[in-house]
């Protein structure tokens, strides 16, 4: 296992995007494992324990959405903080997302200040630090 290392599963078709992700998530005292879409995040949620779950909605195979529901429906993961970074800025999409679960949601491109500051804050609020 990770021993004490916190793991953020940073799930995104993009490379480019995964690895902007997890820089972040470094910042903020994290491992990142990467995913590339729903089921490779599923597969990579059961190797490991994760902490911080950042998804993209629009993925090929199964999408960030599905993903989320999914998640919660698990009691592994249920309360685990989950944040979504898309390019969808739509009030629909947004509400879509926390019905599904998602704790924040931010568009892309992501401002680094604002994503640290708010997962940050969540992550206190669960009791991850």
């Amino acid at each position: 296992m990770e021993g004490n290392k916190k793991i953020a599963l940073v799930v995104d078709d993009s490379e480019i995007v995964r690895k902007i992700i997890s820089n972040m998530v470094r910042k903020l005292g994290f491992e990142p494992v990467e995913a590339v879409d729903g089921i490779d995040a599923i597969e990579k949620s059961l190797e490991h324990d994760v902490k911080l779950f950042v998804v993209d909605i629009n993925m090929p195979g199964l999408d960030g959405i599905s993903f989320v529901r999914r998640l919660r429906k698990t009691a592994r993961y249920k309360d685990s903080p989950v944040v979504i970074v898309s390019t969808e800025a739509g009030e629909k999409d947004m509400q879509i997302a926390f019905e599904a679960g998602a704790d924040l949601y931010f568009t892309k491109p992501v401002k680094i200040d604002m994503f640290l500051s708010k997962v940050g804050n969540l992550l206190r609020l669960k009791g991850i630090e």
